[in-house]
C-alpha cells in the first residue's frame, strides 16, 4: 500500500486511503481501527471568511472552521491556504496547536502557495465534528475587508465499529497494512526537557 499522509505523486494531492483500506485514526488519546467504505473528492472551496481585520491586528476570537465538520464515522483530509494577506495559526482541536514546536505554533501565510505549491505542509485530518479553529493576523499596513481560508481534499466514510481484534493485532504486528491518520495537533512528548 503506497498511500500515506502528505503525499503528492505527479503533483497535486492524493487521497490517504482508498475504499477497503484499513486506517488507524488517532484523535487525542483515543485510537480507532476502521476500514474505509467510501470516499469522495472535495474541490477547493471557501472554508471560512473570518471577516474584516484591521492593519496589524488579529481577529478578536478564535474562529471555528465549521465547514470542515464531518459526519459520524467520517474523517476529512484537507490541504488549505489563506486567500488573503494574513498569517493563520491553527488549533486542532481548539486547544492543541497544529504545526507546533516546543515554544511556537507556526503560522501559515498566503505565501505558502509559492513555497509549497502542493500544500504538503498544510495537510490536516479532521475526525467527525472535531473541527480546527484559527486565529488570523493581518500582517499588512492596511485593513482587510475579508480574511478567507480556502480548503480542498477528500472525505472518507469508515466502518462504525473498530475492526475485529485479530485484524487489529495483525496491524500491530505489521502483518496487515494500515494507514495512520493523526487527527489532532501534537502537544509534545510529555517528557521533561
Amino acid at each position: 500500500m503506497d498511500l500515506y499522509p502528505f503525499k503528492s505523486g505527479g503533483g497535486g494531492m492524493e487521497p490517504v486511503a482508498m475504499p477497503y483500506h484499513n486506517v488507524r485514526i488517532i484523535y487525542g488519546s483515543e485510537v480507532y481501527y476502521r476500514q474505509v467504505t467510501r470516499m469522495e473528492s472535495i474541490p477547493p472551496f471557501q472554508a471560512v471568511d473570518v471577516g474584516a481585520i484591521a492593519a496589524g491586528a488579529t481577529n478578536a476570537n478564535p474562529t471555528e472552521l465549521v465547514n470542515l465538520r464531518m459526519f459520524n464515522s467520517e474523517f476529512g483530509q484537507f490541504r488549505w491556504y489563506p486567500e488573503d494577506h494574513m498569517q493563520v495559526t491553527m488549533y486542532l482541536p481548539q486547544a492543541d496547536g497544529k504545526f507546533r514546536l516546543k515554544s511556537l505554533v507556526v503560522p501559515v501565510d498566503e505565501m505558502v502557495k509559492e513555497r509549497d505549491p502542493d500544500l504538503h505542509f498544510t495537510e490536516i485530518f479532521v475526525w467527525q465534528d472535531a473541527t480546527p479553529w484559527v486565529t488570523c493576523l493581518n500582517h499588512t499596513d492596511y485593513n482587510l475587508a475579508r480574511s478567507r481560508i480556502v480548503a480542498q481534499g477528500y472525505r472518507f466514510r469508515v466502518t462504525d465499529e473498530d475492526l475485529p481484534p485479530d485484524v487489529i493485532q495483525g496491524i500491530l504486528d505489521w502483518q496487515i497494512p494500515c494507514v495512520t491518520i493523526q487527527c489532532t495537533g501534537f502537544a509534545g512528548s510529555g517528557k521533561k526537557s
